[in-house]
């Protein structure tokens, strides 16, 4: 039998209720119930909107009321901070802005557990009014197989909460599959560097118990709950901006995932059970992107528990931490019990019989002649940065022990605008054979962009690195 056109589905099947209904979450309620809250002041007027293109790009927007930016319109869905300075190149990096973004699309959310969903083959943003009281604008995709989504996304004002984006989403399949519906990120939030970092934790709720949960900043804290319908998630606490989505109503059941790189929250929904009189499956969600005042942000966190100490949590331990401008030695476990602005080395833990100092250090076996083994921070925790102008120094303590054909040498590698724009530095001459400890260290700079370092073993044999340090220079 011809599957129907999914766009046609898509047209036909839109179930929830409209855009910018009265919202009904879990988050509304307990604002209705905070003394801060009711304390705000109401902020009546009618908002002046319009869209204001950005560059020369195509199809990006300056989401504007009057005179200011408050959000943007691009690869994906921003509201700014309410005091940040937007142009220019400031939007070149959406993860890195200074406010909170939803995605424009759906997809699949691990796909690599017999949860494939076809590439998308085409996309459409169709703004649908683009000035007045309110902006509003769809964005739809297709997939083949049968498979295709859309959200529908309205910005207004609200007297105390200030501007909020609402969002209406729907995806369509021929077959039920668990799906990402979007996907809540804030600029900042996972930043090696203490003097960038924004916000400290992320709070949910309501859990299937009723409680409302946190997490500090940590990669060893990547938590994932299931949560009551119309439930919550947020970064806390600062004065100027605190992001949260809130479900207004889902289709199905929910569970947020915390990414392990950058932080970013997965709104995912569980597959749907049973096809529709168009014999598809569907999944829809009402939602909504705001910013809560920091007094009430304060409320909420004074009522949360933190997660990590609940059983069942999804707690990593681990001595395989990264720090910058630290001497990394890997005595001690990564804390989840307060911010930890970290990285992890992916795939190694230190171990013990060789160390420079104290009893831990990491050991990198080389795989065989003409072959290298590597271990990185990577994956887990933000990725290494690299401040523009700046210039960086990388050194361990090295051990070698039957090392041959290669040796045992630190790598770094980087982007920048001059020619050639990426680079790599590494440290000669390269340890082999039998060595005690020795420093190796590699400068290199200035950046422009994010940076990897690798501690590198080529040939047979084994390498220990202890006592790893990268630190920003002064110059």
């Amino acid at each position: 039998m011809k599957r129907p056109m999914a766009s046609a589905v898509l047209i036909a099947a839109v179930a929830l209720p409209a855009l910018g209904g009265d919202p009904a979450g879990l988050l509304q309620k307990f604002l209705d119930t905070s003394k801060a809250y009711k304390a705000l002041p109401a902020v009546k007027g009618t908002p002046a909107f319009r869209l204001e293109p950005v560059g020369k790009r195509k199809q990006w927007y300056y989401i504007c009321d009057g005179d200011r930016h408050i959000g943007l319109i691009g690869e994906d869905v921003q509201l700014f901070d309410k005091e940040a300075d937007y142009s220019g190149s400031k939007v070149d990096n959406t993860c890195f802005a200074d406010g909170a973004r939803l995605c424009l699309t759906m997809g699949p959310f691990e796909p690599h557990r017999n949860n494939e969903i076809p590439r998308i083959t085409s996309r459409k943003l169709t703004i649908t009014k683009d000035r007045g009281d309110s902006i509003e604008f769809k964005h739809e995709q297709v997939h083949s197989k049968g498979y295709a989504g859309s959200i529908e996304f309205r910005v207004v004002w609200d007297e105390r909460l200030g501007h909020v984006i609402y969002a209406n989403g729907h995806f369509v399949m021929p077959e039920p599959k668990q799906i990402e519906f979007n996907n809540f990120m804030a600029g900042w939030v996972a930043d090696l560097r203490d003097r960038q970092k924004r916000w400290q934790k992320t709070v949910r709720g309501r859990l299937p118990d009723g409680r409302i949960v946190f997490v500090y900043h940590s990669p060893v804290n990547l938590p994932r709950d299931e949560v009551q319908p119309g439930g919550f998630l947020g970064f806390v606490t600062e004065e100027r901006m605190n992001p949260f989505a809130e479900l207004i109503e889902t289709s199905g059941a929910v569970f947020f995932h915390t990414c392990s790189v950058w932080y970013d929250q997965h709104m995912v929904m569980k597959p749907p059970q049973t096809k529709e009189a168009d014999g598809m499956y569907h999944v829809r969600a009402r939602y909504r992107l705001l910013s809560v005042p920091a007094a009430v942000a304060r409320e909420l966190e004074a009522v949360a528990v933190d997660s990590s100490t609940l059983p069942g949590s999804r707690r990593r331990r681990t001595r395989s931490g990264f720090i910058l401008n630290k001497v990394n030695d890997f005595e001690t476990f990564l804390p989840s019990d307060r911010v930890c602005n970290a990285a992890i080395w992916q795939h190694i833990e230190p171990s013990t019989g060789q160390a420079h100092s104290g009893k831990y250090s990491l050991a990198v076996r080389g795989p065989g002649a003409g072959k290298v083994k590597a271990a990185s921070p990577v994956g887990g925790g933000p990725p290494l940065p690299g401040t523009k102008g700046k210039s960086y120094r990388l050194s361990a303590w090295v051990k070698t022990k039957g090392l041959t054909d290669g040796g045992a040498y630190l790598e770094v590698s980087g982007w920048r605008k001059a020619s050639p724009r990426r680079f790599t530095r590494v440290t000669k001459p390269k340890l082999a054979g039998d060595r005690d400890w020795t420093r190796l260290q590699v400068e290199f700079g200035p950046m422009d962009g994010g940076m990897s370092i690798k501690l590198c073993a080529e040939g047979t044999g084994t390498a220990w690195f202890d006592d790893v340090e990268l630190v920003e220079l002064a110059r």
